[in-house]
């Protein structure tokens, strides 16, 4: 196998309690996201939250704090936006949660408002999407029950294939790298939408695929090297696998980062997601999932 780095001696165990810190950071980060969602403090899509999701153009620059302001009106309780980059295009996506008017009632009120707050500057709607509290609160119970599955999917798929230890240190990190991202999403304010929950569940494949090819390598030594001290063998099972770990990684990120650049904003977002998913699912994989392995046999050693 091509390699791009040979017979490295990295002790990536020497440093797992700065890696334990940071993966808290991550975990914090992501509790707090959880609790945003739930006391509704997040910045819920249209498909979460129910209300229209309109995409706007107008003929002339407009900035987004006017915007904002023509847009607090009595009829709206909560409006959000977003500039959608089209070189020589003003166009954005507006988010509105209008209960006091029927739903077929308020995109027709949005562009009355900013035709009168925008004289002159002629707006056109492009795309409207009404999402009725039903089926909002359904999506909110099919994104729970996509996410616990793959949970309980992901630890009897690793208990089966290796062992149990195994598979609580798997779903730990597969969790853990869903979290940070999250996290991360929600302290940006990005929008939580049905996009951002398929990026996660790509993310927690990824992950899940490259910590599986560690555990491997580890297992494997671990029958081949029975008298070695736990610590050292999952060291240089990782850095047997480094390269791989690397390749994959990097080739990945290259064609994600093209998509978060020349990608367009439609599915800016989903690999906004899938860029930080590789980068936090590479760390985990090789100092997460292997740390929790190590700090566990200490303290129970595995059978070999």
């Amino acid at each position: 196998m091509f390699q791009i780095i040979r017979d490295t001696k990295i002790d990536f165990m020497r440093i797992r309690k700065l890696a334990f810190l940071v993966s808290g950071i991550f975990l914090a980060m992501g509790i707090f996201a959880i609790i945003q969602i739930v006391t509704g403090k997040a910045n819920m899509g249209v498909d979460f939250s129910g209300g229209t999701s309109m995409e706007v153009e107008f003929s002339k620059e407009i900035k987004s704090d006017k915007l904002r302001d023509a847009l607090n009106d009595p009829d709206f309780q909560n409006v959000s936006q977003q500039y959608i980059r089209e070189p020589g295009r003003y166009k954005y996506m507006l988010r509105v949660f209008a209960p006091k008017l029927p739903t077929e009632r308020v995109s027709s009120r949005v562009l009355e408002v900013l035709k009168a707050k925008f004289e002159g500057n002629e707006v056109t709607l492009l795309a409207s999407e009404d999402v009725g509290p039903s089926v909002s609160a359904h999506l909110r119970q099919q994104a729970l029950y996509a996410v616990f599955w793959a949970a309980v999917l992901i630890l009897l798929y690793i208990w089966w294939r290796f062992d149990f230890r195994f598979a609580v240190a798997a779903t730990f990190t597969t969790f853990h790298d869903v979290l940070a991202v999250l996290g991360i999403f929600v302290v940006m304010r990005y929008e939580i939408s049905w996009i951002l929950i398929t990026a996660l569940l790509t993310v927690a494949g990824y992950s899940l695929n490259d910590t599986i090819v560690v555990f491997d390598r580890i297992r494997e030594n671990m029958r081949h090297r029975r008298k070695e001290d736990m610590q050292p063998l999952v060291n240089s099972s990782i850095n047997e696998t480094l390269s791989r770990t690397i390749i994959t990684s990097g080739t990945t990120l290259l064609v994600v980062l093209c998509l978060v650049i020349l990608g367009g904003e439609v599915i800016h977002a989903f690999a906004l997601a899938m860029l930080m998913g590789i980068l936090i699912g590479t760390y985990s994989s090789v100092f997460v999932a292997s740390s929790v392995l190590t700090e566990w046999h200490h303290r129970d050693p595995l059978p070999r």
